[in-house]
């Protein structure tokens, strides 16, 4: 499993990637999301799949992400209410957030969906509340952290405890203050929610295992009425 594919898994929202016009990977939540049996099936789609022909306001589905598209690449990213179509050929109202991501030597774009039919907002609460129970209890193989909105330390799982050397005991009375990079200049995991965007960054951490060069990516976790509930980190171990 590659980083990007490792974070990508871990994200409970539905989340697709996109490369000259086509679907190359998605996670379980997206697949589920327009009623495809697993995430292998939505890897290979045109983008076109995921859309009615035409949108609302009578504007051609693919003209219009193809706008939105040249936006993130741009470097305006941005979210934007979108008609979706599923497998069954149903549509349904969602939140899209675009942004573009390196993997390797190539930028695709990420496209973050969210179902915002009114019927599916509790729903989608209480499958987010479910996921973060249900990761930490599976153990991800992957050091992740899940963040109150006071920045305290609300959930942690092994592989975290493993890279850091921390017991569990003493991470109870921890917060964000105390993962704070040794490089000043680095963002802090804060930003993720102030800004409602996700941060990733390399920062030097002083840990009880030593010091350590890390991959830090935060991302804030939305409830089903659009508001943040968490926010998540997941880390990889760089140290040379």
């Amino acid at each position: 499993m590659t980083w990007h594919q490792a974070v990508l898994y871990a994200l409970p929202d539905a989340v697709l990637l996109f490369g000259d016009g086509r679907c190359i990977d998605g996670n379980v939540a997206a697949a589920r999301l327009f009623g495809l049996a697993g995430r292998e099936e939505v890897v290979g789609r045109d983008i076109s799949w995921f859309s009615p022909q035409k949108q609302p306001d009578g504007r051609g589905s693919g003209e219009a992400i193809s706008a939105r598209i040249q936006d993130a690449v741009r470097g305006r990213p941005g979210r934007f209410a979108w008609k979706c179509r599923r497998a069954g050929g149903t549509t349904f109202d969602a939140e899209i957030a675009l942004v573009t991501v390196r993997i390797d030597d190539a930028v695709v774009i990420a496209a973050r969906i969210r179902d915002t039919s009114r019927e599916n907002l509790l729903l989608a609460e209480a499958r987010a509340a479910e996921w973060r129970a249900e990761m930490v209890i599976q153990g991800n193989p992957m050091p992740i952290v899940i963040w109150d909105l006071d920045m305290t330390i609300r959930a942690v799982n092994k592989a975290f405890l493993q890279m850091t050397g921390y017991e569990r005991r003493a991470l109870e009375s921890m917060s964000v203050h105390d993962f704070e990079s040794l490089d000043r200049t680095a963002w802090k995991i804060t930003d993720a929610l102030l800004k409602g965007q996700t941060v990733l960054e390399e920062v030097t951490l002083d840990l009880p295992v030593g010091t350590r060069t890390l991959i830090r990516y935060s991302t804030p976790l939305v409830g089903g009425d659009g508001n943040v509930i968490d926010v998540m980190t997941v880390y990889r171990d760089i140290t040379l």
